[in-house]
């Protein structure tokens, strides 16, 4: 499961209540969470809306393996 669909389910939110707090296309948090898209690629300003629409930083909605984060 995705950082971002764990984030989300923790706050009880459908993709569709995410998309709307975040003012950006459900489509798009559903690519990001099936792996349609890497969230790792997206425009800052779409992580920083879907960060504070969840309350967290955008460094939690990324998706790094341990060898990234040891760099």
């Amino acid at each position: 499961m995705s950082n971002l669909k764990d984030r989300r389910k923790a706050m009880g939110l459908s993709q569709s209540d995410l998309a709307y707090l975040a003012e950006i296309k459900v489509r798009l948090i559903q690519d990001y969470e099936q792996g349609h898209r890497n969230i790792n690629g997206a425009a800052g300003l779409t992580l920083y809306k879907i960060a504070q629409a969840l309350h967290c930083n955008m460094e939690d909605l990324l998706e790094l393996d341990q060898k990234e984060v040891d760099i």
